[in-house]
């Protein structure tokens, strides 16, 4: 196995997550927990480690597109505040936590796991609403 997110069918990826599509710059995807309710992933198209390893234009694109894929997330299922994060210290791809986080629901008022020991998995319906919805919000085919 290669990369995590370069790799198009790499088996631990899909084991956690499923794609919903690709935007200007980055690819989004949903996980399988969904403890956080629209928590998604959204990585570079491209294998780069960290941001400043972006020019310009990819900077501002993979920008927009967190700014795009995290304000769907917001409005199709109304989070109290949206947790961001990039780390990638064992998985060196550029890339993006978006959490959504619920007042009075699970981890609100620190940070987020990024593994969770009791994860909420859905019918596999259930995710494919999901994945349509963020679809359709971000005009994705």
């Amino acid at each position: 196995m290669g990369c995590f997110y370069c790799d198009e069918h790499h088996e631990g990826r899909e084991s956690i997550m499923f794609k919903v599509g690709e935007m200007k710059a980055g690819i989004l995807y949903l996980f399988k927990d969904q403890a956080h309710k629209g928590r998604c992933a959204l990585a570079l198209k491209s294998h780069k480690k960290e941001l400043c390893e972006c020019d310009e234009q990819e900077r501002r694109d993979f920008s927009d597109d967190l700014a795009a894929a995290s304000g769907a997330i917001k409005k199709l299922w109304g989070c109290t505040k949206l947790n961001l994060g990039s780390y990638g210290d064992t998985n060196p791809h550029l890339h993006f936590h978006i959490v959504p986080k619920y007042e009075g629901g699970f981890e609100f008022g620190g940070s987020f796991a990024i593994t969770n020991p009791e994860p909420v998995l859905l019918s596999d319906a259930e995710y494919q609403e999901m994945i349509g919805a963020l679809q359709a919000e971000l005009g994705m085919k």
